[in-house]
């Protein structure tokens, strides 16, 4: 969505209030909207818990209101924290965005938020599901960012046409009824659904019962004195807009168990739950939530979510956890990620080298990219000789093994110079390839145009420019990556592997005797050519020519591993939306439990950046993260990243 949002800031609560009728027309604009993000939820928490003074977001198009951030900033200690309203008492929260909006309002946001650094310290932004657009929005530059699982809300999915005894699982059944037969034998047992007329008086019955069960444990439960404005307000709110399913279990009449849910959007919430601890042997709550459920089926709902919380109530009736993420945000000062102030991009790779984060190779390839030349990066060089040599009177711990890998590095130049001059105009091919404004197919036809010309040059330099086309080195770099693969257990004579950018196949030739199938696809016609030369005889690989966007005719849930090594960085070069699409196509050619792993993310030399999208990755298409920004190679300087498809994301 390109199309240009006008944006009003809102500072009072007041302003908020006044927008509720627009808010609630966009929320249902908003198919994936919660009730959580609905003004009868967060104008009530506003008056009882909220700030007098709000950072709200309103974002409008031609087509009207499209967007809304719900921002407040609290001071938590020294920090100035941005949080989303509702923060604490709310299980999902999130920006609104209509259809078709959803990445340019989260967007938009991040660039109010940038507009306004001087007003904050920190955005927190938390219990944000998957599919939020606050996780798939791209930082903007200088800024720090973290992403990580927050926490697990177990759910139900309800078998579309399901019969009312196929609704709990086997043994849930059986205990169901029991309690039903015992309450049965107690007295009249009914079940009461909130409207206008009873929404307090079953609302008083559920506070009453969630203090008295959890006062005979010896504690205070959720529901004090001071949240409960509130949830009267917003109770009452949402059942004027049918949202509201308080439910109220009567024995004689008296309310001895209840349930506070939210039901919209074809399922039910379970937000608080209560029961009469004096019957506790009728197993009261059992029923109670036993008899929400079927009223929920019976309301055509697909879903039951028993929100944040891994009690093991929950797993009794067949919950699966659904997680939700966190992401804090931190603007930093001017300086460029990943160097020190005032460092240029050519001394940065010379102390990589000396501080042995890189090999000289990976620093002399660093080196080049952006000296241009072999002189100028001799040049480099020199100046980092000249300025340890005015230090070293004054010699510091460890200045012995800098001074060595420093020597490496000139030696490394001196003894490859041929080597290293086909590198430089390689990766002025690099340069002189990039065309601006193409679109994501236009970007790998020009990939695939590129990568059969480098091959043409040297086929080793193509896939690894710091092997200097040198097949020992590329050898080398090539097992490293094999005994991280074995280490991590991803391979195996039982499965089947596919790589994304298989280059001149030289992992499908070493794999290959060590999988059941392998399969590699590449943009480069030149470089399938040459993997097939390499792979000749081996009939368990597969090699095709891809178009770079997506996955081609590979078959869904048929591998075990799907792996990218130093291309997933032409991939992000290419646009979010085609990494979107490949780690979605990466989901779907996955078997459950199979893994994607990504060696090298980009080229951006941010590693917190690159942790960052590969965790909103994996909230976004279902993949729990195993391995973040792993140092795994000697000779390579890439970062590894190891993600396993979660059957239920």
């Amino acid at each position: 969505m390109s199309e240009r949002l006008d944006v009003e800031v809102l500072s009072r609560r007041e302003e908020l209030e006044a927008l509720r009728e627009p808010w609630s027309a966009l929320w249902q604009r908003c198919p994936a909207a919660t009730t959580f993000q609905r003004p009868e939820w967060l104008i009530p928490w506003c008056r009882a818990l909220g700030p007098e003074e709000v950072l709200a977001l309103v974002f409008r198009s031609d087509r009207g209101l499209v967007g809304l951030a719900p921002l407040a900033v609290h001071r938590i200690g020294d920090e100035r924290v941005v949080a989303l309203l509702g923060a604490g008492i709310t299980d999902y929260n999130d920006v609104l965005a209509a259809s078709g909006y959803e990445r340019a309002v989260a967007d938009a946001a991040l660039a109010c938020l940038e507009e306004r650094a001087g007003a904050w310290d920190v955005a927190d932004l938390h219990d944000l599901r998957a599919s939020s657009p606050l996780l798939l929005a791209e930082a903007p530059p200088g800024w720090s960012d973290e992403v990580e699982r927050h926490e697990a809300c177990p759910a139900v999915t309800i078998p579309e046409g399901a019969a009312p005894d196929e609704l709990f699982p086997a043994g849930m059944r059986a205990r169901v009824a029991r309690a039903r037969k015992r309450l049965a034998r107690a007295g009249d047992l009914r079940l009461d659904v909130a409207d206008a007329a009873s929404v307090d008086e079953l609302l008083d019955a559920l506070f009453a019962n969630h203090k008295a069960r959890w006062r005979s444990r010896g504690e205070g439960g959720v529901l004090d004195e001071a949240l409960r404005p509130f949830h009267r307000e917003a109770a009452r709110a949402l059942c004027a807009r049918g949202a509201l399913r308080l439910f109220g279990l009567r024995l004689d009449g008296r309310i001895i168990a209840s349930l506070y849910g939210l039901a919209e959007r074809g399922g039910l919430a379970s937000y608080i739950t209560g029961f009469d601890p004096e019957l506790a042997w009728y197993s009261p709550g059992l029923v109670m939530l036993a008899s929400a459920i079927e009223h929920a089926a019976r309301e055509g709902a697909r879903t039951v979510d028993f929100l944040r919380g891994r009690e093991p109530y929950k797993y009794d009736w067949g919950a699966v956890d659904r997680w939700t993420f966190r992401r804090r945000l931190r603007r930093r000062g001017a300086r460029g990620p990943g160097r020190d102030d005032g460092q240029s991009d050519g001394e940065g790779a010379v102390q990589a080298v000396m501080s042995g984060e890189a090999s000289p190779e990976v620093g002399l390839v660093r080196l080049l990219g952006v000296a241009g030349d072999l002189a100028a990066a001799a040049r480099v060089i020199d100046a980092a000789h000249a300025a340890h040599a005015a230090h070293a009177a004054r010699p510091a711990a460890g200045e012995g093994e800098r001074a060595a890998r420093l020597e490496a590095l000139r030696r490394c130049l001196d003894e490859r110079r041929a080597a290293f001059a086909t590198v430089a105009a390689m990766l002025g091919a690099h340069r002189d390839a990039r065309v601006a404004g193409e679109d994501a197919r236009g970007a790998c036809r020009s990939a695939a145009r590129l990568f059969d010309e480098l091959c043409e040059r040297s086929e080793e330099a193509s896939v690894a420019a710091y092997s200097l086309g040198d097949p020992e080195i590329l050898e080398r770099a090539t097992r490293e990556v094999v005994e991280l693969l074995e280490r991590w257990g991803a391979i195996g004579e039982d499965r089947a592997i596919l790589q994304i950018g298989c280059g001149i196949g030289r992992f499908e030739a070493a794999l290959a005797p060590r999988v059941r199938e392998a399969w590699g696809l590449d943009v480069s016609p030149r470089m399938i050519e040459a993997a097939r030369r390499r792979c000749a005889g081996r009939s368990n690989v597969v090699l095709a020519v891809s178009s770079g966007v997506d996955l081609g005719d590979a078959p869904s849930a048929r591998f075990d591993l799907v792996y990218a090594v130093d291309s997933f960085p032409y991939v992000v070069a290419a646009g979010a939306e085609v990494v979107d699409r490949l780690v979605a196509e990466a989901r779907r050619a996955l078997r459950p439990g199979g893994e994607l792993v990504v060696l090298g993310y980009s080229y951006r030399g941010d590693p917190a950046r690159d942790a960052a999208d590969v965790a909103r990755l994996a909230a976004r298409h279902g993949f729990d993260v195993l391995a973040s920004g792993e140092r795994a190679f000697s000779l390579w300087d890439a970062r590894a990243y190891r993600l396993r498809k979660i059957e239920h994301p």
